[in-house]
């Protein structure tokens, strides 16, 4: 046998013994370095094989820290060296606003004889409202004044009637008793001055209360589903008052007596 051909089989079987003494020497010092790790709390970081092992059925729940006000928290346990906990962040939460910059009224119906309604007053509108009153501002006072539009376009002076309801306590909403079912109602806020004079803030969509009683429209007739049938399936043949049930149960009843009287008749003639 050639001598090149020998080298190359020779050189070929050094590469694999090689390789297979690499796999069993990593086998080798992986369990060591296991053993190490559990026994002496030490891990061999300077492995680039190395993964560190997950304990099973330690979660870490209890021990999980407590964020106050959303904000970072770095907790070390007292774990083996070089297992430490991640940086664990709260969800922020914002409380809601107490007003959100807007200058509107809203107006509802609760019931016949009852509305509610609630309001923002814009902080800058209000102010201006009572510069513009100068020395009228510390005497006047806030209130609801409720109209009566029904059957008008509302400008502001054309209502029915109105009335006011003084607000107390800083209040935001109020529930509105007109007793008065079956009519069209819009709202105003503003401030009242002793002389009379109002100054609105905002004014409310409209609304119609509806009626105290049971509805009057009531249907008179009722078409019946035997004689709409009769409108729709009417023919020549049959009489105006004969329902189409009848019709339909007659047509059988001589359907039947035909195929009876055949049948009879076949078996006492005799045969030919």
């Amino acid at each position: 046998m050639d001598k090149e051909i020998l080298k190359e089989i020779f050189l070929l079987l050094i590469e694999v013994i090689k390789a297979f003494c690499e796999i069993i020497w990593k086998k080798i010092k992986g369990f060591f370095c296991l053993i190490w790790d559990r026994f002496f709390g030490v891990t061999d970081i300077s492995s680039p094989d190395r993964v560190e092992e997950q304990e099973w059925g330690a979660t870490g729940e209890d021990t999980w820290p407590v964020v106050p006000d959303g904000s970072l928290v770095r907790k070390e346990e007292s774990q083996p060296r070089g297992k430490r906990e991640e940086v664990v962040s709260a969800p922020i939460i914002p409380e809601l606003p107490e007003d959100y910059g807007d200058n509107r009224m809203v107006l509802m119906v609760r019931d016949p004889e009852c509305l509610f309604t609630y309001w923002e007053p814009r902080k800058d509108v209000v102010d201006n409202i009572l510069n513009a009153l100068g020395s009228m501002a510390h005497s006047a006072k806030m209130v609801l004044r409720v109209y009566d539009v029904t059957d008008v376009i509302f400008n502001g002076n054309n209502a029915h009637t109105y009335f006011d309801i003084e607000v107390t306590g800083g209040a935001r909403s109020w529930y509105i008793h007109t007793g008065k079912p079956n009519r069209s109602f819009c709202v105003d806020i503003g401030f009242l001055t002793p002389n009379g004079t109002f100054r609105l803030i905002v004014r409310s969509n409209q609304v119609k209360t509806p009626p105290a009683g049971v509805s009057e429209v009531v249907d008179e007739t009722w078409m019946s589903i035997e004689a709409l049938y009769e409108e729709i399936h009417a023919t020549e043949g049959f009489g105006s008052s004969e329902s189409v049930r009848e019709k339909a149960h007659k047509g059988w009843q001589e359907v039947i007596k035909e195929s009876v009287s055949s049948f009879e008749t076949s078996r006492v003639s005799p045969p030919a």
